[in-house]
């Protein structure tokens, strides 16, 4: 199996990069990413260097599948995600946050087994998940601290081992970055960072044809959640909201219906909440359970191969 090694990070996701490698559709392949400071803080006395900002939130890539055109839809699919188990970090910087606490940059180094993250006098399950996926948008390049219609960072939770997601591919090839993977995460990333760590992981992309439905769009085996951007939580809240009725009204209901059953059984959550750096996004979940249970089918789902 190709592996894709993360010895040429990119700060940015951006048509004019070439290709690091190339796979085929439906071939599976491993990509290794880089921490969120490149592997260059490593020391709980280097909380000064957080200040310095040129390595920060690496991706690897971009990845050219061979078979996608510009134009169509990909589904990434995440068969296999692993963390370091040796060492993550913990990082926030001043004025980032609405969270403020602290007027200094904060550190801290976490070591991680298979089961816990150890962030200074406290432990949290290891929940692996990638905060950074997208393909090459169209127009500027994309700096990765920021998410967008291609994906990028959008630090979702349910980005994890097991789950499919669908992005536009703006050019041939998809151009394909991974980054900012995390052993565990809260809903916000609310102080700046989740357990920040080298990761490794195993994917495959393919077609989606016939695609009608918005993206982002994530599917795991419990839910469909469309995620959407803003520079306030109101923009991408709203923006969430429109999709997810654009997905539902795409089997044909009718989008009144789409609204009452989206306040009755549906989930708005927040997937990252930085409004001081103007990075807020947010997702709208429908469970699997309630579309079986009203037999709703989603065309576009149904049509991926």
């Amino acid at each position: 199996m190709k592996t894709i090694l993360r010895k040429d990070p990119k700060y940015a996701l951006d048509s004019q990069h070439e290709a690091v490698a190339k796979v085929g559709v439906g071939e599976s392949f491993i990509v290794e990413t880089h921490d969120c400071r490149t592997g260059t803080i490593t020391r709980p006395d280097q909380a000064a260097d957080l200040l310095d900002t040129r390595c920060v939130n690496p991706a690897t890539g971009p990845i050219s599948v061979d078979g996608v055109t510009a134009g169509c839809t990909i589904c990434i699919e995440i068969e296999e995600l692993h963390v370091d188990s040796r060492r993550g970090l913990m990082v926030t910087r001043p004025g980032v946050t609405s969270l403020a606490v602290s007027d200094q940059p904060e550190l801290r180094i976490v070591t991680c087994d298979d089961s816990y993250a150890n962030v200074g006098p406290f432990r949290v399950p290891v929940v692996p998940m990638i905060g950074l996926l997208g393909v090459a948008p169209a127009g500027d390049a994309v700096s990765t601290f920021h998410g967008g219609e291609h994906g990028g960072n959008m630090d979702t939770l349910l980005i994890e081992a097991g789950s499919r997601v669908f992005l536009p591919s703006f050019m041939d090839g998809g151009m394909v970055y991974f980054g900012d993977v995390h052993a565990s995460m809260g809903d916000g990333e609310v102080f700046l960072s989740g357990v920040e760590i080298a990761g490794r992981i195993q994917a495959r992309v393919t077609l989606a044809p016939g695609w009608s439905l918005p993206t982002p769009l994530v599917e795991t085996d419990d839910v469909v959640a469309v995620i959407a951007g803003g520079s306030t939580f109101d923009e991408a809240a709203k923006a969430a909201l429109a999709k997810a009725v654009k997905v539902l009204s795409a089997g044909g209901m009718d989008p009144v219906d789409a609204g009452f059953l989206m306040s009755a059984a549906g989930n708005l959550r927040v997937c990252q909440y930085i409004p001081n750096a103007n990075q807020v996004h947010c997702r709208f979940e429908v469970p699997k359970s309630i579309l079986s249970l009203n037999r709703i089918a989603i065309p576009g789902l149904a049509a991926s191969s």
